[in-house]
């Protein structure tokens, strides 16, 4: 027996260093691995925090935007009403009653007969409201106007003389109008042309145009502004935007504002504007961001503006619908685009869709970018430095391992050679190390030395996963309220995973979930620390996460040469409201789903790892669960782990095991992942410690706590 523990202590040591230095390179390389995975999403991070900036930037541009394209069509809605409001002073002043006869035959209106004999009385009888003129009858007009521009060219049908009051009353309120015509061309450079068609049968054209050019028509009472002004279709008389229509090959398409004129009861006519489209496309290629399309859509579907329907505004002849300006499957209605949230983005089908009603108009600045486009933007802009980093990361990592090679490997080889001269049970001298390793060396001779009935450094690697396991919760608590439970199965003999549970003295329970870099004995050893540092703080001094992952942090770091860190998730449940108070530092995000199936991620990191970084802070952050939700936390294992080909579980999986899951407490929830996780991986090797636990909210109030039981 002797002389055979005699061969193998002599073969033990080279044997054991050619194990350390492969298990060295491929934890360094794993953890440069892990470095280079964390950088890849601190990137990750950065330009998401971009992208939303971006998103932000974009905004404020429609914002600005929008204000300007409002403050256009608020100015044309102002002057309508105002052209409204003299039109009716002029009516109910009855100046133009008094006068309107006299003005009528003195100014420079003119009439003049196309085929028209007989009787003027009766000739002026049939050209009464709403009476049927013939074809060839008496008209007038102000082709002779010796100021044009003044106020437009007034042409109606019928004589001017020997007609009714009220014809005359609304042909002063009508001139009244066109005096204003002038000064509008000035503050209203978008307006093409602006129109008063009147019940008596005559109408103003401004800018001023032959009566060969716009003869009274009874097609003017089938127009969409006539239509649209009646009491019967506007009973509160107020004013609309109508349907936009081509105005001819000098102006293009028009957009009318308009307003129904009313004395009283009797309605007058209809005033209208007619807003140049070109004029609002060339408005509209002013919005300040490079991507993307902005257009402007009335409540019909129309579509009013857009740069690339638009290009040439003055040749379209008919207006765009909405399928040509936004793919119709993002938009396949004008209620579809209604309905989207106003000033909000939406993402749909890879693109993203913002919305902005006008108060003015019923119209909506609808803008679409794919979202793609803003992707390859910041990263054109990023990359560069992108790059530089991963160089100069790089270059640490050479420096690093050389360093680490002499610093640290030399003296780790010794001490595997002196725990292999232990394990024998005959020891061996101290060798020379740097003092940072002595109580390292001391602690493994006096653990040997104390454990006589250990053969082989194998029984001291299953005692260690015993004393993991054993540090695990093996009890949970049985409250009416909610349900707890966790699991973990380590990918070698001793994981570097761990959860616990704890009372807070205070109604509230503690539930933490991490995750120590590495695997094996060192692993376990630092999980146990940061396990019992955290239960420590967290029921002794009753602190907050953020403040209790702190000071574990700041413990952690105190003389940890080994570099080693552990990612955590650390939360606090009130079950009386089911506020759910957590810290976050450097672990995956638990996933939080709702009775409803509703599923959200909570958030990024609050922090970094713990023991990396001395005197680090960390957020805190709250969440509510209500009946029927439950949070699962859970470790890189569960996402990563991988099947026989290399492709990964992965976060979206883990979300969709819950969607339609009719799970009723923590434990079935577990269970429920850990199999999905198995029949994953099935037939490949782990690579990881696969951990999870569940919190299960099953009510809320004061409720019963029973006293825990065994599992």
């Amino acid at each position: 027996m002797d002389g055979r523990q005699d061969e193998e202590a002599q073969g033990t040591g080279p044997r054991t260093q050619v194990t350390f230095f492969r298990n060295y390179n491929r934890t360094l390389g794993a953890a440069y691995a892990l470095l280079l995975v964390g950088l890849a999403g601190f990137f990750s991070w950065q330009l998401s925090e971009a992208f939303d900036d971006e998103l932000v930037f974009v905004r404020g541009q429609l914002e600005r935007h929008s204000q300007f394209l409002e403050f256009v069509l608020r100015s044309s809605g102002d002057e309508i009403e105002r052209l409204r409001l003299v039109a009716s002073a002029e009516r109910e002043s009855g100046r133009a009653c008094r006068e309107g006869r006299q003005e009528a035959l003195h100014s420079d209106l003119r009439s003049e007969a196309r085929g028209q004999s007989g009787d003027p009385t009766r000739a002026a009888a049939r050209s009464g409201p709403g009476a049927q003129l013939p074809a060839e009858s008496v008209g007038f007009h102000r082709d002779q106007t010796r100021a044009p521009d003044a106020g437009g060219n007034l042409i109606g049908a019928g004589p001017l003389v020997g007609r009714s009051q009220d014809f005359y009353c609304d042909l002063g309120s009508a001139l009244a109008v066109g005096g204003q015509f002038q000064g509008l061309s000035f503050h209203l450079p978008h307006a093409a042309r602006v129109r008063f068609i009147a019940t008596e049968r005559f109408h103003l054209v401004y800018p001023w145009q032959s009566s060969e050019r716009i003869p009274f028509s009874a097609d003017l009472y089938r127009d969409p502004v006539w239509t649209l002004a009646q009491p019967q279709a506007n009973p509160d008389r107020r004013k609309f935007w109508a349907p936009p229509f081509f105005g001819g090959p000098e102006v293009g398409l028009l957009a009318p504002v308009a307003a129904p004129v009313t004395s009283g009861d009797r309605f007058l006519g209809v005033v209208a504007i007619d807003m140049s489209l070109d004029y609002l496309n060339r408005v509209n290629g002013y919005f300040g961001y490079p991507l993307g399309t902005v257009a402007v859509v009335d409540d019909r579907g129309h579509v009013m503006a857009h740069p690339g329907v638009y290009a040439d505004p003055l040749a379209v002849r008919s207006p765009a619908g909405l399928e040509q300006a936004v793919p119709a499957q993002l938009l396949p209605t004008v209620s579809a685009l209604a309905a989207l949230p106003a000033g909000e983005p939406v993402f749909r089908a890879g693109w993203i869709l913002v919305q902005r009603p006008f108060v003015s108009a019923p119209w909506y600045l609808v803008y679409a970018v794919p979202q793609r486009a803003i992707w390859q933007k910041l990263l054109l802009e990023r990359a560069p430095g992108m790059a530089a980093a991963l160089l100069a990361l790089a270059l640490i990592m050479a420096i690093s391992y050389a360093l680490t090679r002499r610093e640290f490997v030399g003296p780790a080889a010794r001490l595997v050679e002196y725990v292999a001269a232990a394990s024998t049970l005959r020891g061996s001298a101290m060798p020379k190390v740097p003092q940072a390793w002595l109580p390292w060396f001391e602690a493994v001779g006096r653990a040997f030395g104390e454990s006589l009935q250990l053969g082989s450094l194998r029984k001291e690697l299953d005692i260690a996963a015993r004393l993991q396991q054993a540090i695990l919760p093996r009890q949970w608590p049985q409250d009416t309220r909610y349900s707890l439970w966790g699991a973990m199965q380590p990918a070698k003999d001793i994981g570097g995973d761990f959860y616990d549970h704890f009372p807070l003295g205070d109604g509230r329970r503690g539930l933490v979930v991490a995750d120590v870099s590495g695997k094996g004995v060192s692993a376990g050893l630092f999980g146990m620390v940061s396990k019992t540092q955290l239960r420590s703080l967290a029921t002794h001094r009753l602190l907050g996460p953020a403040t209790t992952l702190s000071e574990v942090n700041e413990a952690l770091c105190v003389d940890n040469d080994a570099a080693m860190f552990v990612t955590a998730f650390y939360a606090q449940y009130d079950p009386v409201d089911g506020t759910l108070s957590y810290t976050n530092a450097g672990h995956p995000p638990p996933l939080l789903v709702r009775k409803d199936g509703a599923q959200s991620w909570l958030g990024r990191s609050d922090g970094p790892a713990l023991g990396v970084v001395e005197g680090a802070r960390y957020g805190e952050r709250s969440v509510t669960l209500a009946p029927g939700d439950m949070l699962v936390i859970f470790t890189d294992g569960v996402s990563e782990a991988m099947d026989l080909v290399g492709r990964e579980f992965g976060l979206p999986q883990v979300g969709t095991r819950f969607e339609h899951s009719e799970t009723n407490s923590a434990r079935e929830a577990v269970e429920h992942l850990q199999a999905a996780v198995a029949a994953f991986s099935a037939g490949a090797e782990q690579a990881d410690d696969i951990t999870c636990a569940v919190l299960f909210c099953h009510g809320l109030g004061l409720g019963l706590g029973l006293d825990e039981e065994v599992a």
